[in-house]
């Protein structure tokens, strides 16, 4: 009887190869492979490009407005006294900015981000 058992555990299919783990392997490597690889080919000559006789002044397209915690107002790095200054300040500006962001302190009270809206 002994010899029976010991025969059909040598017999059996434990020849196998897991290829799950396998599979996932090669997949987190195509993965890697693709995240890592730049993909912006230089190109074959370098140039050197010529100078301006006229320089250009380019508008800006957006410009940031800064609320404080305890509501004072900037635009980019100019800083306002009143709601009006900020008014006519891009009023006069309106051909350079296009875009306003405005970003509040999380501590800015709610009535002063809307007045700066309105």
């Amino acid at each position: 009887m002994a010899l029976n058992m010991s025969r059909r555990k040598k017999t059996g299919d434990n020849n196998d190869i897991p290829m799950a783990p396998m599979i996932d392997c090669i997949f987190l490597l195509l993965i890697f492979f693709l995240v890592s690889v730049v993909m912006r080919v230089p190109p074959p000559f370098t140039g050197t490009l010529p100078d301006s006789a006229t320089k250009h002044e380019f508008t800006r397209e957006k410009s940031n407005l800064f609320i404080s915690s305890d509501g004072r107002i900037s635009i980019d790095d100019q800083e306002m006294l009143t709601l009006e200054d900020m008014e006519l300040f891009i009023a006069s500006h309106k051909n350079q900015i296009s875009t306003l962001i405005i970003k509040a302190d999380k501590r800015t009270k709610h009535r002063v981000v809307i007045d700066v809206v309105e």
